[in-house]
């Protein structure tokens, strides 16, 4: 298995495609996250989730070092844009949402997209969308959502059942739980539709799931029922063609014949 990369700050701009100086200001000016690898690097995780928002990095970045002030003039604040072009971050800022719903606003189709060359919304659009604002708050809500591990907490409270993040999960790629949106990839669940989810069907999500545990076993179980070493039985599965099933396990039924007679 290929090892995970790590990025120091020079690798990670240009990896982007950023210019050091402009990276290091980012990174100040908290627009990039900060490294979450011993403090001093970026996982490769963090990493892919920031080259869809460069532009927006710097054009936040030329936003506040421009010659007039930028964001940072106390004349030019959010509510005196001077008819400059707006970015996602600034119209969010102007017209008084934040930025997680303005996002959800935009991936919902209720703001329509830019209107102008350079991929931002003019003052028209801008005025136009602040006069919806209460519209617009009262259709994306007022919190995010929860994270799947919350959202297994939330359920857990609601129903008395050992839901696990799996079963979140699950829910989810059944069709019977939909993201309310998503932040750094990670889908972000309502607490309405938590809340609205029949317990019967969280019951069945964590039955599945402790039914295939019980039923199925990690490599390492695997092998030391056998008395063999991981990579000895990863090779004799991969020989026999087993194919790993959820959570990296096999099935018990499929995994007997390849370990040696109990004694």
């Amino acid at each position: 298995m290929a090892s995970r990369r790590e990025f120091g700050p020079v690798q990670l701009s240009r990896w982007l495609g950023m210019r050091y100086g402009d990276f290091q200001r980012a990174c100040m000016l908290t627009l990039v996250p900060p490294p979450d690898v011993r403090g001093t690097h970026w996982s490769e995780a963090l990493a892919k989730t920031l080259p869809d928002r460069v532009e927006e990095i710097q054009a936040e970045l030329a936003e506040r070092t421009a010659p007039d002030g930028g964001a940072d003039n106390a004349q030019d604040g959010p509510d005196r844009p001077r008819g400059r072009p707006l970015g996602p971050v600034q119209l969010a800022r102007f017209i008084g949402l934040e930025r997680w719903q303005m996002e959800r606003a935009v991936d919902r189709g209720l703001v329509p997209g830019p209107d102008t060359e350079d991929g931002k919304w003019s003052r028209r659009a801008a005025d136009a969308l602040r006069d919806r604002v209460a519209d617009l708050r009262a259709a994306v809500g007022d919190h995010p959502g929860h994270g799947s591990v919350r959202a297994a907490e939330v359920l857990a409270e609601r129903t008395g059942l050992d839901v696990r993040r799996d079963d979140v999960l699950d829910l989810r790629e059944r069709g019977l739980l939909a993201p309310a949106g998503a932040f750094r990839g990670h889908p972000m669940f309502a607490r309405g539709d938590l809340d609205a989810l029949p317990r019967d069907a969280v019951a069945r999500a964590v039955a599945e799931r402790e039914a295939w545990l019980a039923a199925s076993l990690t490599p390492e179980e695997a092998a030391r029922e056998a008395g063999w070493s991981v990579g000895r039985f990863e090779v004799a599965a991969e020989r026999a063609g087993l194919e790993p099933g959820r959570y990296g396990r096999f099935a018990r039924a499929d995994v007997a014949p390849l370990l040696p007679p109990a004694s």
